[in-house]
């Protein structure tokens, strides 16, 4: 059965094959031509036959050739650039003070000050005189002393005693010690009082200094042609310009 089925298939492949190839044309077994030529036959003259409306043929660009593969990238550490030398800003010229004072001047010395700046060319209007009130002081007094000794071994005894004390400066009172240190005469009298308590002897109450008006010199905008010209006169004595800064 097998067979003969395998030999029917063989033959109907064997008859489509001759008829596939045009081997049954002469039994009017022709197979289908996609080309269909007898259309061409059929044509009225083809050559008179115009487009309207088309789109002119283009030109045919030269095959341009394959651009050149490009190696891969390789990542690199980025090398760090030098730090920049950064050019210095403009230099700053440091200018002279014009700003000047004199401080501490006592009232003498302050009038003699206005008088001769009242009179020196140029400046007016370049300074001022200002006046500070020092109100007066008294102290709680041991001295004069004899010698430099005795004034030692009196401390010695304030010390053991335990009464504060301070060694005056150079003054009409020197060498002397204060035992405190007063605005007004009475509160110095009440300290009188406690130290003799304390067994401190032959201590008085002095006016160490009075009421006394002090004066400052200001000069504003002067040049140094003109401090040099101030310290030149003499006028301001052991009290030195210094800057107002």
């Amino acid at each position: 059965m097998l067979r003969t089925l395998a030999l029917a298939l063989l033959f109907a492949n064997l008859l489509y094959w001759a008829y596939a190839q045009g081997h049954l044309v002469p039994l009017g077994l022709a197979p289908h031509d996609p080309r269909e030529p007898q259309r061409l036959a059929q044509q009225v003259s083809p050559g008179a036959l115009e487009v309207l409306n088309a789109t002119p043929p283009q030109p045919v660009q030269p095959t341009q050739p394959p651009a050149p593969i490009s190696p891969p990238l390789v990542a690199h550490q980025a090398t760090p650039e030098p730090a920049s030398v950064q050019s210095p800003g403009p230099v700053m010229t440091i200018l002279p003070p014009t700003c000047w004072q004199a401080t501490a001047m006592p009232e003498a010395q302050a009038l003699l000050v206005r008088a001769a700046l009242d009179n020196m060319e140029g400046m007016s209007g370049l300074w001022a005189l200002s006046e500070t009130l020092l109100n007066a002081r008294w102290i709680v007094y041991l001295g004069p002393f004899p010698s430099d000794a005795a004034l030692q071994q009196r401390r010695a005894e304030l010390r053991r005693a335990n009464v504060d004390h301070r060694e005056l400066p150079a003054s009409s009172l020197f060498p002397g010690l204060a035992l405190g240190t007063f605005s007004t005469e009475e509160a110095a009298q009440r300290a009188l009082a406690a130290v003799t308590r304390q067994g401190v002897s032959a201590a008085r109450v002095v006016q160490e200094r009075p009421d006394t008006r002090l004066f400052t010199l200001r000069l504003e905008g002067v040049t140094e042609a003109q401090r040099r010209r101030i310290e030149a006169t003499g006028i301001l004595r052991d009290r030195p310009l210094q800057s107002c800064l």
